[in-house]
């Protein structure tokens, strides 16, 4: 199950606490669909002289997204750092323009300027909290133009970042963070330049295990990062949009998709799923090929389709029987059974205020898929999944 489709069951961290950042998603791009992402707000940069040949970033389009699911791949799950943090948040997912970046993750005018200047490409966060919400985490990895530029943009975005009674402390490590002190807690932010890439953490706990909790956070992180090679701006528009060939097999949801729609490599995958840990096991386990989401708004209702493509029948048949299991038993679905297709596994969830979902599941050979549909206002309300998944088996099952 993807984090997009049980946010609607998930508390976002309180703007008190992620200073200026928000619960909202970048755009409504899809590279099912190819529009471009939404547009930037990013003020005009700094004209200042960089003193060094900045590559300019690749025009606005579909590979954006691509690239920062390609990112995903390589941003450190919370949750890997700090198995307390259960919880997934926001912010969360691709953001493909500075002005965007800023207004998700940082204070007005501290970053959009700095990071448009050193030739921002793209960027992959992660958002996870304890179960009771007292402490939260976010890794964020930022694209830009060479490695200079990286280490220039870090430099600069630590100390832009020096307001609100945050205060720069020295770490050992490239970059720089920063800390703020509140009683026995503490709040702690830094950025790391790794090569092209910018690292950055944003991570809250007990004072007296703010140092350890950076350097595990930054370790894991810097870990990752090393292996990875980021696309070339000049190749970044010609990025695959169906490496695995499964976008045809995946059923085209009504409204609006989102910026979480697309590919993604199994690492990527990770990045999404609701319980990374249980699913690394399962799908890994059982010769995972592929994967390709399309997620959508329409008014009030949420969409999620999902295929995966295993190695064999009988995996696909394992991790069709994994998938029921864990829903109704670490996911806490309620299951139920769907008019249209009797034997599907299916689960209804209790949202609260956000209303119920529901998920149902089909398979044929080597491929398993999966539909949600959130936002409904009765658990029973059964039309639109009627609908969807008989189509999304059809079209796996030609």
């Amino acid at each position: 199950m993807t984090r997009r489709a049980r946010a609607l069951a998930t508390a976002v961290l309180p703007l008190a606490v992620l200073a200026a950042c928000t619960s909202s998603v970048e755009g409504a791009a899809s590279p099912a669909t190819t529009p471009e992402p939404s547009p930037s707000t990013t003020a005009a940069p700094d004209t200042t002289e960089p003193n060094i040949d900045v590559t300019p970033p690749p025009p606005r389009g579909v590979g954006l997204l691509l690239e920062a699911h390609r990112i995903a791949s390589v941003t450190a799950l919370v949750e890997t750092s700090f198995p307390d943090r259960t919880e997934t948040c926001f912010p969360a997912g691709p953001t493909t323009s500075p002005g965007g970046l800023e207004g998700t993750y940082f204070t007005a005018g501290t970053a959009s300027e700095i990071v448009e200047r050193w030739g921002f490409v793209t960027a992959w966060g992660q958002c996870n909290q304890t179960a009771d919400g007292t402490y939260g985490t976010i890794t964020l990895v930022m694209e830009l133009s060479d490695p200079e530029s990286a280490a220039r943009a870090a430099e600069e975005l630590v100390a832009a970042q020096a307001v609100d009674g945050y205060e720069e402390v020295p770490i050992d490590a490239d970059g720089g963070a920063l800390l703020l002190t509140q009683g026995s807690d503490a709040t702690v932010q830094a950025f790391v330049p790794v090569g092209r890439m910018v690292a950055y953490v944003f991570h809250e706990g007990p004072a007296a295990a703010a140092g350890d909790d950076l350097t595990r956070l930054l370790t894991d992180q810097v870990g990752l990062l090393e292996g990875f090679t980021p696309t070339p701006q000049a190749d970044v528009p010609a990025l695959p949009t169906d490496p695995d060939g499964l976008q045809d097999l995946t059923l085209d949801p009504p409204g609006e998709f989102n910026d979480f729609s697309g590919p993604y490599d199994f690492e990527g995958y990770l990045r999404i799923a609701i319980d990374p840990a249980r699913e690394r096991e399962l799908l890994g386990g059982n010769g995972f090929a592929g994967f390709y989401a399309k997620q959508s708004d329409d008014g009030s209702t949420l969409f999620a389709v999902a295929v995966y493509r295993f190695g064999s029948i009988d995996q696909t048949n394992a991790v069709y029987d994994g998938f029921a299991e864990l829903e109704s038993t670490a996911f806490g679905g309620t299951p139920f059974v769907l008019p249209a297709i009797p034997e599907a596994p299916c689960f209804v969830f209790d949202a609260g205020s956000a209303g119920f979902y529901q998920r149902c599941y089909v398979g044929f050979r080597t491929q398993l898929a999966s539909v949600d549909v959130g936002g409904l206002t009765a658990p029973d309300d059964y039309a639109r999944m009627n609908e969807l998944l008989p189509a999304q088996r059809d079209l796996i099952d030609d």
